[in-house]
């Protein structure tokens, strides 16, 4: 198994190679590059198995090098470095044929995992010779996994002609059955269902199991029209909906014309199940009539981001459930969104959750897997699939009481802060990045030491000021106004006569 590396850090590409060669010395390195041109070059020369690339890199970056891979029909087996920052240049690296990411920075174990998990498809395929091939299934497994090529191939393609009667450009509909989840435990009873089915319409098929993508692809032949074939297979879907034999699936379809188009169609239809999430399980995923679809622009609902990190920062369980249900329902308002962009945005608030836990401490951080959990949402072809990224998220929380020691140090520093430069305007925000704190959640604290928000805790301790030097003082209101904190001294004695009940000179003339 040959090996190329592509990363512009020297330390992170040299580190790799020697992990590389102690963990793996049956793979070969054949060639390092410091960005994408040199990659691309090291790749067409070396021709790898496996090619590890960065995203980002200067000259060419990660998702151009591919893009040029895939246009010269290099299908090496990918693994990206990623980062959470990275996450939409990650998804474009998907739809580019990337079997695996790895986020940085790049753990040991991770990394080596996702190796071995590499090393051990590629032994499988190489057991799969052509001469084995005898059933269709496997030579239709042989093609989706890129192990034979009919192109180079004749003696297969006359086999399958004598055999199953399929000629090089017969035309094929691929059926994709998306389990997710419960792949593994129905597969099989899955398969024979669909078997009766496809039977009784008295089609022509083959089932492959796509074991990877969580999914089974059925391939028919034979049959008299497509649409016709499309509308019967909905009708079918709705039937087993309505029945609520199946939660979990989601289908596709597209065709192709001959045998040699069955893997890039294939790969051409997987990213676009996708749109179940927007569209519903009960929607059978067409290609190309998918492409056709008019979307909104998805607002990211900040708002509801504030709201749960500030639900985790005071222990509210029930508010916290309350606005994750609210987000979840967002995306499912009757507009039509890009998955892109809902799926993004999962990301972004499971991000912003992750970041408001660590900081109040109510997250078992050791034991969370963050590559798993981007891997979910990345993965996810289902709204159902989508919402239980947040639910695995919220298992690693303890949302139960917590001690107050550490808290009242960060309210009694903010205090501290405020009470020597509330003249100059001191803001939250500032406090909070002078604390390393979230601006959220010091002013949650703030709320549930004090009893009061931190906007009236500065007013207050402003008026306060105020208050002494009205009344030992000799100061002109608006000398007075400018000294607490205040530019504007008409605003000023607004707010003070709103808060104590009289004017500043009434004040002052009332307590001498």
């Amino acid at each position: 198994m040959k090996a190329v590396v592509v990363e512009d850090e020297i330390l992170i590409r040299e580190g790799l190679c020697d992990l590389m060669r102690k963990m793996f010395p049956e793979i070969s390195i054949s060639g390092v590059a410091g960005n994408g041109q040199e990659g691309l070059a090291c790749i067409e020369k070396y021709r790898p198995d496996l090619i590890i690339t960065d995203i980002k890199m200067p000259v060419m970056d990660g998702l151009e090098m591919l893009s040029k891979m895939q246009e010269r029909g290099i299908s090496s087996r990918v693994i990206v470095l990623t980062a959470y920052s990275e996450f939409s240049y990650a998804q474009q690296a998907v739809k580019l044929g990337v079997c695996d990411y790895v986020i940085k920075p790049v753990m040991v174990q991770e990394f080596v995992q996702t190796i071995r998990k590499i090393q051990n498809l590629y032994e499988q395929e190489q057991k799969r010779t052509p001469e084995g091939m005898g059933s269709l299934e496997n030579i239709v497994s042989g093609l989706l996994y890129g192990v034979s090529s009919l192109k180079e191939d004749e003696k297969m393609g006359e086999f399958l002609e004598k055999k199953y009667g399929i000629g090089k450009d017969m035309p094929f509909i691929e059926l994709l059955i998306y389990m997710g989840e419960s792949f593994e435990s129905g597969r099989e009873r899955k398969k024979r269902a669909v078997c009766r089915l496809l039977e009784q319409k008295g089609l022509n098929y083959c089932l492959v199991d796509m074991e990877y993508d969580k999914a089974i692809l059925a391939l028919l032949y034979g049959y008299s029209s497509r649409q016709e074939t499309e509308r019967w297979f909905q009708s079918q879907i709705l039937f087993q909906k309505r029945g609520n034999e199946e939660k979990e699936i989601s289908y596709g379809m597209l065709e192709v014309s001959g045998v040699t188009q069955i893997r890039d169609g294939y790969h051409r239809l997987l990213p676009y199940m996708d749109w179940n999430i927007v569209l519903g399980d009960d929607v059978l995923i067409s290609y190309p009539r998918i492409t056709d679809i008019q979307t909104e622009v998805c607002v990211y609902p900040v708002e509801l981001e504030n709201q749960v990190k500030a639900a985790i920062c005071m222990g509210e369980q029930e508010k916290i459930r309350e606005t994750v249900e609210k987000f979840h329902r967002y995306f499912l308002n009757g507009k039509v969104y890009s998955p892109k962009e809902i799926k993004e945005s999962f990301v972004r608030f499971q991000w912003s959750i992750l970041n408001i836990a660590k900081e109040v401490g109510c997250i078992n951080y050791q034991s969370l897997d963050q590559k798993k959990l981007l891997d979910r949402v990345m993965n996810a072809k289902t709204e159902r699939e989508l919402k239980k990224t947040l639910e695995e998220l919220f298992a690693y929380m303890d949302l139960s009481d917590r001690e107050t020691g550490a808290v009242s140090l960060a309210v009694k520093k903010a205090q501290s802060m405020i009470h020597e430069f509330y003249a100059d305007g001191i803001t939250l925000n500032e406090i909070a990045d002078r604390l390393n704190l979230t601006q959220e959640y010091l002013g949650a604290l703030f709320h549930k030491e004090l009893g009061e928000n931190f906007s009236a805790y500065i007013r207050n301790y402003r008026l306060a000021k105020a208050k002494e030097l009205l009344i030992g003082t000799q100061l002109k209101q608006y000398e007075i106004s400018e000294k607490v904190g205040y530019t504007d001294a008409k605003y000023f004695a607004r707010v003070f006569k709103e808060c104590v009940g009289m004017s500043p000179a009434e004040y002052r003339k009332s307590n001498r």
